[in-house]
Order: C-alpha cells, then sequence, then structure tokens
C-alpha cells in the first residue's frame, strides 16, 4: 500500500494493498522467477500474491509468495541471504529489520533504481515511514508495502449504551472495560469482553505492552525513546515507569476473553469482527476489515484513537512518577502526555543483494508496483 499523507492514509496504514502500472515494460522480465517471504495471511501475503499475478501478466515475470510463522521471518532471511544461499530474493518483513540485516551487507541499495524509476512518486510516501521505514544510514534500502501503527478501537454504540466516554489514558480504557464487560455487543445473548488483546507468548504481543509504556516513558518526542539511556544504551525498563505500564496491561485481563493468553492477532480479530469486542488494541487492519462479509456485527460502528496516553510520566534521574506538566513533558494536552507507537513501523520489501541481476531488477519493479499509487 502506498502509505498517503492523509489522516486516511495514516490511520489505515493496513488497508487492501494497492497497485498500478509496473514501472517495467511488458513481457520485460519473461522467464524470471522473484521468490518472496513473509508472513501468512491475507492482509500482507495475500495482497502479494494477487498483485503478483497482475504483475506476471504485465511483464512476464513469475512471483512466488511463501508464508512462514512472524517468529520464523527473520532467522529464515538472515540465514539464507548471510550463507549465500539465495533461495529469497526479497523479503517482506518488519521495517525496522532491515537495520541490522543492511550492517551485514545484505540488503540491495534501491536508490539507484528509484533514480530510474518514472512510476513511483516518493513524495507520496508520509515522511514517517519514508524516512525512517524505508531508509538506512541516509539510503533507501526497503519499500513499504504497509504502514503500521498501534491504535485503540472502540464500539461507539457499545460506549453510548453505557454512557460511556471514549478513553484518553490507560487508566480511561479500563474504566470503560469495566463497564462495557459482559455486555451482549452482537445480539446472540451471550456476554462479551470489554478488551481484546493479542497477548500469545512468542507471537506479536510484545508490541501491545510498548504501546502502554511509551506515553508513560517517553516525554520529549521521538528522538527520546523509551526503552534505553541514548547516552549509555543502559536500558530504562527497571522504574515505575515500566512497572506501572505492566501492571496497566495485566489488569486489561480482567476484561478480556478467557482464553487470551493464547490468543494471538489473527484470534483477536475473529472476535472483533463478531462484534465480541468493546475495546480493541490494534494496527490499521480493523478498519478494512471491518467492511468484510464476515464482519457485518460491527460495519460501521468500529471508530479509533491514535494513540492513549498518561497523566503521570517517568522522572529518568529517580525512577519515579510524576504528573505531567509542560516542563517534563513538553508535548502534553490538557495535562496528557501521549507518545503513539509506530510498533515496527509497517512491512517494507528488501531485495537480497546476492542475487543475480536480473531477478534484482525484477524484484524492485514489483516492490515498485506494490508501492505505487492506485
Amino acid at each position: 500500500m502506498t502509505i498517503r499523507k492523509s489522516l486516511l492514509g495514516l490511520t489505515a496504514g493496513a488497508m487492501a494493498l494497492v497497485g498500478a502500472a509496473p514501472a517495467a515494460m511488458a513481457g520485460e522480465f519473461d522467464g524470471v522467477t522473484v521468490n518472496i517471504l513473509t508472513r501468512p495471511g491475507y492482509v500482507i501475503a495475500g495482497r502479494l500474491v494477487e498483485r503478483g499475478v497482475e504483475f506476471q501478466e504485465a511483464t512476464g515475470a513469475k512471483i512466488v509468495v511463501t508464508e512462514v510463522p512472524y517468529a520464523e521471518i527473520f532467522p529464515k532471511i538472515q540465514s539464507d541471504w548471510s550463507t549465500g544461499t539465495n533461495s529469497i530474493d526479497v523479503g517482506v518483513f518488519a521495517a525496522g529489520w532491515g537495520v541490522e540485516l543492511d550492517a551485514a551487507g545484505l540488503l540491495e541499495d534501491l536508490d539507484p533504481y528509484i533514480a530510474k524509476d518514472d512510476k513511483i512518486d516518493l513524495d507520496d510516501v508520509a515522511p514517517y515511514f519514508r524516512e525512517f521505514g524505508q531508509k538506512v544510514g541516509g539510503k533507501t534500502k526497503l519499500l513499504m508495502v504497509d504502514g503500521d501503527f498501534q491504535m485503540v478501537y472502540y464500539r461507539k454504540d457499545v460506549l453510548d449504551a453505557a454512557g460511556a466516554q471514549p478513553p484518553k489514558t490507560w487508566e480511561d480504557y479500563l474504566d470503560v472495560a469495566s463497564k462495557i464487560h459482559g455486555k451482549d455487543m452482537n445480539g446472540d445473548g451471550e456476554g462479551d469482553f470489554g478488551s481484546c488483546i493479542f497477548k500469545k507468548r512468542n507471537a506479536q504481543s510484545y508490541f501491545a505492552i510498548q504501546t502502554f509504556a511509551a506515553p508513560i516513558v517517553q516525554t520529549q518526542g521521538t528522538g527520546q525513546g523509551f526503552h534505553f539511556n541514548n547516552a549509555t544504551m543502559k536500558p530504562i525498563v527497571n522504574n515505575d515507569g515500566w512497572k506501572k505500564a505492566f501492571e496497566l496491561y495485566k489488569e486489561t485481563g480482567k476484561y478480556g476473553p478467557p482464553e487470551e493468553l493464547n490468543l494471538d492477532i489473527g484470534d483477536t480479530r475473529a472476535l472483533f469482527k463478531a462484534g465480541r469486542c468493546g475495546l480493541l488494541v490494534e494496527w490499521g487492519d480493523p478498519g478494512p476489515l471491518q467492511l468484510d462479509d464476515d464482519a457485518t456485527a460491527i460495519k460501521g460502528k468500529l471508530y479509533a484513537i491514535s494513540g492513549l496516553g498518561s497523566r503521570e510520566v517517568l522522572d529518568r534521574a529517580t525512577g519515579k512518577l510524576v504528573p505531567v506538566s509542560k516542563s517534563n513533558a513538553p508535548h502534553s494536552i490538557d495535562g496528557i502526555n501521549y507518545a503513539p507507537f509506530a510498533a515496527f513501523g509497517g512491512w517494507a520489501g528488501a531485495v537480497n543483494k546476492g542475487a543475480d541481476q536480473k531477478t534484482k531488477d525484477a524484484a524492485y519493479a514489483f516492490l515498485s508496483y506494490m508501492n505505487q499509487s492506485a
């Protein structure tokens, strides 16, 4: 998908990926196969497959998409490219992983390809994704296919019926969840859930806890970060700020599905599409997913908040929590500090530097096609 400057493009980062006329000429890549490795599921792999069929018809290149579990993507790509096996031509993975792969000299520099490409418009990619998702060391080493950051979704009809307002902080989130938990939200006569969060171990749950911690620990903007002391690179996790984030995260379990600790992202999506979630922590996918045939229970009822905040923030000098003020949190609004978490920044495609040149040309042309506006 092209990540646009408009609010729609930012809040629907995981909408169906789109393509346009390829930069390549018809028949230019006859006989070339591009092997792509990525995560399973329709949102990413499925759209690559669909656009791959179109790309093959237009250019002759055969696009083969292999799906592996999320936890296996990085090690498989790293091993394949670093050992020179080169059975993978393109990796579509979390954009932030590109830094480590590039440090090992494994990523093709895409700037020379972009310079000759009159189809792609990088100004059409929102600055955050263009500068932080696609570039490593000032060079374009990846092309975005799906821009992401985590948000909180809520069922407006459910909150209205309970006389509740959309949350502004994580404490508000818990308060709203407690008021709506157990209500029948889809008309099937059964009680549903105040909160739905994917918490399965060894999956993607570690992103959710960071969404809770960010507004408590990061107060000075994106340059500050919230994992390490920038000057010493010592972790800043053992403090009251992160402690509070874990406590808030744990408490959401009181209002979630009983099996929540074993739910991955696909499981919580199935629940919200069935109308069983009053509040949901997610990426951009729920917006377009509510239009699916199996999501009629929530169509037109789902609203989103870009990020929740905190009325207390970490004093890094003492490790204690202090009330928000303009002096300690200059970007705060009405006494609340906000720090929306990009949660790896979305999915991007990188070309294997070790592939042969014709394959690299076809691989770049396909990623360009995925990135172009419709």
